[in-house]
């Protein structure tokens, strides 16, 4: 099952093969912290199981 970056429910990035993986794109992108030895991401951010092929979200634009 592939994961990939949420930021409220809506999908951020492509999918990753293992949770480990998107963890590692996680960190490249700058959203991981270390919270009392602990390894998080940002507030607002997740790291879910998701389908192969689903949409990635689009924020709208700037006007």
């Amino acid at each position: 099952m592939p994961y990939a970056l949420f930021e409220d429910d809506q999908k951020l990035s492509q999918e990753f093969p293992t949770e480990q993986d998107c963890w590692a794109h996680a960190n490249e992108a700058g959203l991981v912290d270390l919270v009392d030895g602990k390894t998080v991401l940002e507030d607002g951010y997740t790291i879910q199981p998701c389908e192969a092929g689903e949409p990635i979200a689009v924020p709208p634009p700037v006007t």
